[in-house]
């Protein structure tokens, strides 16, 4: 069975955990400028039918950037426990 103290991450690990915290904080900054997005900047709604998706789309893509950027912590999660018990298992 594995410790209840977790290590502290080795220098390879800290550089992926540091770059997975980045690309996050990027995704989020980019569902966050997507979300705030205004139909209007594109045109007069009633003259352009593809109007009212670009309400539907600018929350999908926020969305699925919002979850990209909780998915690339989960995995990155994920791997560094699963190293820790492989590098506990060699011990």
């Amino acid at each position: 069975m594995a410790p209840l103290v977790t290590l502290p991450p080795s220098d390879r690990d800290a550089r992926r955990i540091r770059w997975s915290r980045v690309v996050s904080y990027v995704l989020v900054v980019l569902a966050a400028v997507v979300f705030s997005l205004r139909p209007a900047l594109f045109g007069d709604p009633q003259t352009q039918p593809a109007h009212a998706l670009l309400h539907v789309w600018r929350i999908v893509v926020g969305i699925v950037l919002v979850l990209a950027a909780a998915a690339v912590q989960v995995a990155v999660g994920i791997r560094w426990r699963r190293d820790l018990r492989r590098r506990a298992d060699e011990d």
